[in-house]
């Protein structure tokens, strides 16, 4: 929700916060949100949640929504909210209130709600899906029903359909990234196959060279190459700068 008043700096902070949290992957006790974003209104003036994320990994896809809570106040009269009184009406499969530590007790949260406290820097989950055990069966998965929910899915897709609209032409922003990414690409295979030719030539200098020793022959002292070579070119590990670079030049 957009708000005013005296907590703003710190709501939009925790909100920042969240969405943070919200990326975070599984193994750091998040719910590895695909993308997440901080207060983004769908089409009407309904709900708009502090932060929200979805993921699509595998069989996996589900949307998690974070509500910033920073004073008693503003936890109770959430729950007077229309999409609260009618919880199907609401926006994600996932809920979490995110508050200073104390501020809401685990027995106050609505049904299926998770808790986010705030203690200084660490952010620690009370309660919520990230938490559930995985299975004995198939250790990949996790049995998430007793905290999911029925959600807006139609609302849902009217806000992911406003965050396309803001990145303007989206067609041209993926052709335009497939295009560098084809390009970083060739230049990780070109700069492997200069490597290896670099390598090749090194070692043969060194094969003529112990033949001109081994004869008494002088030879002329030869430029060598560095004794330890660059690694190969990774697409990996060399793709954001990449991309970098092909932005500032209007790629």
């Amino acid at each position: 929700m957009v708000r005013q008043g005296g907590h703003d700096k710190a709501h939009a902070a925790l909100c920042v916060r969240a969405v943070r949290w919200l990326q975070l992957s599984e193994s750091r006790q998040g719910p590895g949100c695909t993308i997440a974003v901080s207060e983004c209104q769908a089409a009407d003036a309904g709900e708009i949640p502090d932060a929200i994320g979805f993921r699509a990994v595998g069989q996996e896809l589900h949307s998690v929504v974070v509500e910033v809570k920073v004073s008693r106040a503003d936890f109770l009269a959430d729950a007077k909210k229309p999409h609260r009184q009618e919880p199907a009406a609401g926006m994600g499969q996932f809920r979490y209130y995110l508050a200073p530590a104390g501020l809401i007790r685990p027995d106050e949260l609505p049904p299926r709600w998770g808790l986010i406290e705030v203690d200084g820097r660490a952010l620690r989950v009370r309660a919520g899906h990230v938490l559930a055990p995985r299975l004995p069966e198939k250790s990949y998965q996790r049995d998430f029903t007793p905290w999911s929910l029925a959600s807006n899915r139609e609302r849902e897709l009217a806000l992911m359909v406003r965050l396309f609209a803001r990145v303007g032409d989206a067609d041209l922003l993926h052709r335009q990234l497939k295009e560098a990414r084809n390009r970083l690409a060739y230049a990780a295979r070109t700069a492997e196959h200069y490597r290896d030719r670099a390598t090749a030539a090194e070692r043969n200098n060194f094969v003529l060279r112990c033949a001109l020793d081994e004869h008494a022959i002088p030879h002329p002292t030869l430029e060598r190459l560095p004794k330890s070579l660059p690694r190969r070119a990774s697409a990996a590990s060399n793709g954001q700068a990449y991309l970098e670079r092909s932005t500032a030049h209007g790629v």
